[in-house]
């Protein structure tokens, strides 16, 4: 095999043994990137890197000398992702060696770009998704709106893992032994809450111990009678007819006998009892009553054997108490019983008199399918749910409790846990196909909603036409209040809000912060996205916005006056130093350490969150930086950041993050603003690739904003798809990428237009066989 550098040489006969490689390309194609390999990159290639990566030599586990080809080359993709990177982000060649300009960086990339990773815009690659199970919001969100209840079951799941910063990629959502336990007991619960097969009891009335008036003391517990005494409560008995009193209580024995209590009804005793129950596992004890009129009437009870002798021989028997935790009034027993709960008629509907059992279950099973699994039963799909119906029946239950049972089978089948894609050929990668409507209504509803499709999108999938009328369905979705959690579970990985619960300053250092003030920076940043997108504002406002949304709290904070109570109210920025999100202390919090600022995560964030370039992870054994002392001998921060770059292992990456994180210095490590440290003038000052000068954060919020807001949108871009797709972006979806943004800068680079985009992109239309 001829090693990289040799790649279409002087040898006429090795240039046709490499363009029969090259097979898959048009014959013009390749001779056109032959010609430009050996008048443009080799030279370049042999110049800067073959001392270190090629004629043998392989530092870094990398030499070139292992590709002869370009089909080789194209087979180690992941590799020359690699080494692209490291070229475009001026990683190498190491900042100790001679540089290629940016020109001849530009002509390197764009070989690499058009031999290792060719796209044909005209006809671009979908990708593949790989099947996903719903992650814990998803999971919350959609049982909810399934049962119609509010019920919050995130705490009894196991965690999610993340993939490309988000915890919806389908890579990486497992489904453990730990998984299924814990979703088959989140399942009955939930159910518990909902359904009510079977007869409904009779309406009952609670009446808390504590909440009883008269002798004895009240507690969380109940009633506390430590002597002889009465207390009572009202009852509403809304009915004549047969009663049942139940009296929850238990007590401490006192010379070896058992408390003694009586009930009165209207001062009319009913019944007494020996309360052999312990005080703390109380018992029931009841009696029926019949109630000659519908009346409010006075239920009380006595404690009437109080003991105490503190001499009595056994100590466990020197004092006699009774607590009386609550009492339950149920009927009229001989009256019609409890309507069955909303949600439960609501998934059970109203059963006609003349159909079978089996009949009605399968309407039931038929109904609830297409919403939990977000697409109609497949023929015959109702029938392995119809065999817990006959399974109650042999155990002489009725139809309702095998529905029951069918229910809880639907909500850990895989078509409910996991976000089906029927393909009509899953094995051929050859074969791109649109996805389903029914499929795309879910694909619109996780994406903004993080839950289901509602009713509206599952009518427009069943008919098919919801992609004729996709514009004025995601209008709807995002003016809904569902859309809040797009911005919330977006923003909170995106941007990194989430990290704000244990992102918290030290104490010691920074005595006026707390955990509220954190949620309010959260908040804020939230709510400057949302309005984003309820504007249509454009994406460049998350970079230099001059208004922003504060509460009394935050505004304090930032010094902006005027602003008082706990609702948020947008207000301007003009005349203060904040401006965009790097003017929010959401993100000045998350990028510092507990006693100091960070202007490396600071860097960073910048680089990877706004514009998708991610520094390689810092070589091992780097000492940490101490944090800025009061003694005047004492290097700044900044000073020891520099001496830090001297050495040649830390020097390319910082050289692109600290900059970065210099100028934004003026924000402490609690979001406050500040113009010295420890008694000294902040230097804010930076240079970035090419030698442009900047000072401060305006000045670098400027420079982001004119130079680079191709790269800000194209990150944003790629971000939101991957959130969208549930996979991470590849080189393939360049072409989709570029369509995308193309799309957002004719619409004036609006958030809204933005997601549509996205929405319209091929890669969230269409989709490719797995292969």
């Amino acid at each position: 095999m001829q090693p990289f550098r040799t790649l279409y040489p002087k040898s006429k006969f090795l240039a046709v043994a490499v363009l029969s490689c090259l097979f898959c390309f048009a014959m013009a194609r390749a001779e056109g990137l032959v010609a430009r390999w050996k008048s443009e990159v080799l030279p370049l290639v042999e110049h800067h890197c073959y001392d270190c990566h090629g004629d043998g030599s392989h530092k870094g586990d990398l030499s070139l000398d292992d590709f002869g080809s370009i089909a080789e080359m194209q087979a180690d993709r992941e590799r020359w992702k690699r080494i692209r990177t490291h070229i475009s982000q001026r990683l190498m060649p190491p900042s100790d060696e001679e540089q290629p300009t940016s020109e001849e960086r530009k002509k390197i990339l764009r070989w690499i770009d058009a031999a290792v990773f060719p796209v044909d815009p005209d006809n671009p690659d979908p990708g593949r998704v790989t099947l996903r199970r719903l992650n814990k919001i998803e999971y919350e969100n959609t049982l909810n709106d399934l049962l119609g209840i509010k019920i919050k079951v995130q705490k009894l799941l196991p965690p999610d893992d993340s993939g490309y910063g988000f915890d919806n990629i389908g890579d990486v959502l497992t489904l453990s032994p730990a998984h299924l336990e814990r979703l088959l007991r989140t399942a009955r619960m939930a159910l518990d809450k909902t359904t009510h097969p079977g007869p409904m009891p009779y309406p009952t009335q609670t009446i808390l111990g504590k909440s009883l008036k008269g002798s004895g003391r009240s507690s969380g517990r109940g009633h506390y009678f430590t002597q002889n005494g009465e207390s009572s409560g009202s009852v509403n008995f809304t009915k004549a007819g047969r009663y049942k009193l139940r009296i929850h209580a238990g007590g401490t024995m006192g010379a070896k006998q058992a408390p003694l209590m009586e009930l009165y009804l209207n001062s009319k005793k009913l019944k007494s009892w020996e309360v052999t129950a312990p005080l703390d596992r109380p018992d029931f004890f009841e009696i029926e009553v019949n109630i000659e009129q519908a009346e409010k009437q006075e239920l009380a009870v006595s404690f009437t054997n109080d003991f105490y002798d503190p001499d009595y021989p056994d100590p466990n028997a020197r004092d006699r108490n009774l607590l009386v935790a609550g009492m339950q009034i149920t009927g009229p027993l001989d009256g019609p019983r409890s309507n069955k709960p909303k949600s439960h008629r609501q998934i059970y509907g109203e059963r006609s008199h003349f159909g079978s059992d089996e009949a009605w279950a399968t309407d039931i099973f038929k109904r609830f399918a297409q919403r939990a699994f977000r697409r109609p039963l497949e023929p015959g799909e109702a029938e392995r749910y119809l065999h817990f119906v006959r399974l109650a029946h042999k155990g002489n239950q009725s139809a309702e409790h095998g529905i029951r049972q069918g229910l809880e089978a639907m909500l850990i089948s895989p078509s409910f846990l996991f976000r089906e894609e029927p393909q009509p050929e899953p094995d051929n990668p050859k074969l791109i196909h649109p996805v389903s409507e029914h499929v795309l209504a879910s694909r619109l509803s996780y994406f903004l909603w993080s839950t289901m499709p509602d009713g509206a999108l599952m009518q427009r999938a069943d008919k098919g036409e919801l992609r004729a009328n996709l514009d004025s369905e995601i209008e709807r979705m995002l003016d809904s209040p569902r859309a809040e959690e797009f911005v919330s579970n977006f923003t909170g990985q995106w941007l990194q809000l989430r990290n704000l619960a244990t992102s918290t300053p030290s104490s010691k250092a920074f005595p006026k912060f707390r955990y509220a003030l954190s949620m309010a920076m959260m908040r804020e940043t939230q709510m400057l996205f949302a309005h984003m997108i309820r504007q249509d504002a454009p994406l460049t406002d998350l970079l230099n916005s001059d208004y922003t949304f504060v509460n009394e709290r935050l505004a304090k904070h930032y010094g902006i006056k005027g602003v008082s109570g706990d609702k948020f109210q947008k207000v301007s920025l003009k005349g203060t130093p904040r401006r965009g999100i790097l003017g929010h202390g959401s993100f000045q919090v998350i990028t510092s350490h507990p006693l100091r600022t960070s202007p490396v995560l600071r860097g960073k964030y910048v680089l990877e969150n706004l514009l998708d370039i991610a520094p390689p992870p810092p070589p091992p054994n780097i000492p940490q930086l101490k944090p800025p002392t009061k003694k005047g001998s004492a290097l700044s921060l900044r000073a020891q950041m520099e001496k830090h770059r001297d050495d040649p292992r830390c020097s390319s990456c910082h050289a692109m993050m600290d900059p970065i994180g210099f100028s934004l210095q003026n924000f402490d490590a609690d979001g406050s603003w500040r113009k010295t440290e420890n008694g000294k003038p902040i230097d804010v000052t930076g240079e970035l690739d090419g030698g442009r000068e900047f000072q401060g954060a305006d000045e670098l919020i400027a420079l982001l904003t004119k130079d680079h807001q191709n790269d800000f949108l194209r990150s944003v871009s790629s971000k939101m798809l991957t959130y969208a797709l549930g996979r991470g972006t590849d080189w393939y979806d360049k072409p989709a990428i570029d369509r995308i943004i193309k799309e957002t800068e004719n619409a004036g680079t609006g958030t809204r237009a933005m997601i549509k985009a996205v929405i319209r992109s091929v890669p969230f239309q269409y989709r490719r066989g797995d292969g």
